[in-house]
């Protein structure tokens, strides 16, 4: 272990964690975000014949620029650490014995497939692979109830954790630029990810 390096642990999280989740300082800073673009255009037929052109809707996600950077602190907007007592599971990372990230699980029966509902690391504990343990958790926990697939919501703005999701074997599975209410955040683009997990229930 390097010199510097805090122990860290993982345990199931408790409602007692709820305060010491709420305080860790969970903000990003991006100068660069995925920016949503669509197409809809008439394609024509390779056989070129009369009645041959059909509708063809694109999405491409873009990654672009932004100058001055985006700033963005989570602990303005409700989330589900105001409900903790709800969750159906979930870890917590301890850094020298200090609460230091979590993941929160729930699940979507009917589909067989493990929500995160949170996932957060404190700004002073990243790079320590706190992030990609607690994931891992999270698909031990989906496999031994048997789902399928892991799944979560993102945004198009938060580009640090798109990219900490891809590296750790999350793919887009869909987009949504209307998912989010009148407010200060309804111009972000709602990004679905998951990923497969490899063992499956039988059928």
């Amino acid at each position: 272990m390097e010199e510097g390096t805090p122990h860290i642990e993982v345990r199931a999280v408790h409602i007692n964690d709820a305060p010491a989740l709420q305080k860790l300082d969970y903000a990003f800073e991006t100068d660069r975000i995925y920016t949503l673009r669509t197409h809809n255009r008439l394609l024509r037929s390779e056989s070129d014949s009369p009645g041959g052109e059909r509708v063809a809707f694109t999405f491409e996600l873009m990654e672009t620029q932004v100058d001055p950077p985006i700033y963005k602190d989570y602990q303005q907007y409700e989330n589900a650490l105001t409900d903790i007592e709800a969750i159906e599971g979930g870890y917590v990372a301890l850094a020298d014995g200090e609460v230091a990230g979590g993941i929160l699980l729930g699940m979507e029966e009917w589909r067989s497939v493990a929500l995160i509902e949170e996932l957060l690391v404190g700004r002073q504990f990243r790079r320590y692979g706190i992030g990609s343990l607690l994931l891992n958790c999270a698909s031990d926990w989906a496999r031994k109830r048997d789902c399928w697939a892991i799944v979560l919501e993102t945004q198009n703005t938060n580009y640090p954790a798109i990219q900490f999701y891809l590296r750790n074997g999350l793919e887009v599975w869909s987009i949504d630029p209307h998912f989010y209410p009148p407010g200060p955040v309804s111009h972000e683009v709602a990004i679905f990810m998951g990923k497969r997990l490899s063992s499956l229930p039988e059928s």
